[in-house]
């Protein structure tokens, strides 16, 4: 599913002939909204907690709606039509083959409602985040409008969004003509090429569109200057609240993997790592929660390495402290680049050491051998090595897990982190009063569309 919020916040300043538009068509309507407020559309393509990038969007959401002078309301994609007090849901797609399509393809129809809802919220900023569902639909909606976006993944710095090549390296620099076709990665020819369509053409829509882009890291934001994506700045995404810890249920020889279940997020070098530590030590074990295309495969490969007592599924989890509390480490095993990695912070916050790949965002959040451990994903046994030592050394799991939790308190600041949001907002609305642009003028087509579909 995908979701639009719109904030109200005030404090802001005069600025540009857009401005003055959307000024005199509110005064024309007769619209009652105080001037002195700013309106923001939040908009991403799940409207489900069901991941990272989904979890910072409505912790973003819940943290605006707390800040005086500030109300949000979402829209979103998802399997049904909903409609409450502070959210509308629009019917998206489940197959990711015409999710594919119509990143590409314009959708009147899907355009007419969001521009409907968007006129009726009059936004002074538009506020993005994932936009997989619809792309060419959705940035026609927004044209008209301020946006800055929050990137989540890597896709506008490569196709299949996981930076790396075919020999599962990173790619030093994103997409490029030298290395086409080692971004393919595990695609077949055609649904690459797609993919490669999808990614130009949302490449050029930002460019013309966003006025602003937010990086949770400072390693996406190296490459997305690499890719001209100049106007980029460093926002961390928030914590969780820190609260006392305890060692009183850690498990010695447990450990845990959460998250999706995809080929990037490095599962299988995670079940063959683990098979390889059980060899050693019969005494471990392995839990994960979570779901995803790979899990099927992931139990036959269980199976095949006969551990299957040694590995429990537990599915999703919205709240995961009582793992974190059993386990006596994370593993963060993914070989496609991570913009972030909440989970990494999250055990950071239960003084759970991680044991986590040395690339992407993993080895700056990770200080190896002081809150954690980093392994080379690409050198077979270096997983299970670092698995064997945390069993073999429970006290040393705790000193590491707890320089963790010291180091989570000054790493990343909440109300920072929103204040540069607000004030992001601000200068890029650089207005006082609650006006929206003029529309994008459709063909009577289109006009007869939106009366069919917008009521």
């Amino acid at each position: 599913m995908g979701t639009y919020c719109i904030v109200k916040a005030t404090g802001c300043h005069p600025c540009g002939n857009a401005n003055d538009n959307r000024k005199n068509e509110l005064q024309q309507s007769g619209d009652s909204h105080s001037h002195d407020n700013m309106r923001i559309l939040l908009l991403t393509d799940n409207h489900t907690p069901t991941g990272g990038a989904e979890n910072y969007f409505f912790d973003l959401k819940n943290r605006l709606k707390k800040t005086p002078g500030i109300e949000v309301f979402s829209i979103g994609f998802g399997p049904i039509e909903m409609h409450g007090d502070d959210y509308y849901v629009i019917k998206g797609l489940r197959s990711k083959f015409f999710k594919l399509i119509w990143q590409i393809l314009f959708n009147p129809v899907i355009y007419l409602r969001l521009r409907s809802q968007i006129r009726k919220f009059q936004p002074d900023v538009i506020h993005l985040h994932n936009i997989k569902q619809y792309t060419a639909s959705v940035m026609r909606a927004v044209k008209p409008y301020q946006v800055i976006q929050t990137v989540h993944d890597y896709s506008i710095i490569c196709p299949s969004a996981q930076n790396i090549h075919k020999d599962n390296q990173p790619c030093p620099t994103g997409m490029r003509k030298r290395c086409f076709w080692q971004h393919q990665v595990k695609y077949n020819p055609v649904i690459y090429l797609a993919l490669v369509c999808s990614f130009y053409q949302m490449r050029r829509h930002l460019r013309k569109t966003v006025k602003m882009f937010i990086a949770p890291s400072p390693l996406l934001v190296e490459y997305l200057k690499k890719n001209s994506f100049n106007n980029t700045v460093f926002i961390p995404p928030f914590k969780k609240e820190q609260s006392s810890y305890s060692f009183d249920n850690m498990q010695p020889g447990h450990f845990l993997f959460a998250g999706s279940l995809g080929q990037h997020k490095g599962v299988h070098i995670l079940i063959e790592e683990f098979a390889l530590a059980c060899k050693r030590n019969n005494h471990l074990y392995l839990t994960i929660a979570g779901t995803g295309p790979e899990e099927l495969h992931m139990r036959q490969r269980i199976q095949t390495f006969g551990i299957e007592k040694h590995v429990r599924f537990t599915g999703w989890h919205h709240h995961l402290d009582k793992l974190y509390d059993e386990n006596m480490a994370v593993i963060f095993p993914s070989t496609g680049f991570e913009t972030f990695g909440l989970v990494i912070t999250e055990a950071m916050g239960r003084a759970r050491p991680v044991i986590g790949v040395n690339r992407g965002t993993s080895d700056w959040i990770i200080d190896d051998q002081r809150t954690g451990l980093l392994f080379d994903p690409l050198k077979k046994g270096d997983l299970a090595e670092k698995m064997l030592t945390l069993a073999r050394n429970p006290e040393l799991a705790k000193q590491l897990g707890t320089n963790g939790y010291e180091k989570l308190k000054n790493f990343i600041d909440n109300d920072m982190a929103l204040e540069q949001i607000i004030s992001l907002y601000r200068k890029c609305s650089g207005i006082s009063s609650s006006v929206t642009p003029p529309p994008l003028k459709p063909s009577r087509k289109l006009e007869k569309l939106e009366k069919e579909h917008c009521d």
